[in-house]
């Protein structure tokens, strides 16, 4: 039988640096969505992720945060993207019978 390795330093230095490069959702990350949805018609993931320069799932993450706090509304979903418009933004629809 082989014997396990101990890990040595240089192994925890490459796993904490691994966490160093996927960003977490944070409050100053939330904020600078929240400006950048307010100029937009509609958001999607990679929309955002674009403009903040993030991964799409952070991206989305994000929007999920902003729609829970009353900022955005889900318009549609379909199966590989959602569709936020802005609370302000939102269409209403026609009286019926014009």
């Amino acid at each position: 039988m082989a014997k396990k390795k101990a890990p040595s330093d240089k192994e925890g230095e490459k796993q904490q640096g691994f966490k160093e490069i996927i960003p977490e959702v944070t409050e100053k990350l939330v904020e600078q969505a929240r400006k950048e949805v307010a100029r937009e018609r509609w958001v999607t993931p990679h929309k955002l992720a674009q403009k903040m320069g993030v991964k799409v799932s952070i991206a989305r993450r994000v929007l999920r945060i902003l729609e829970e706090e009353g900022v955005l509304v889900l318009f549609t979903r379909n199966r590989r993207s959602p569709l936020y418009l802005p609370k302000k933004k939102v269409p209403t629809a026609p009286p019926r019978g014009l």
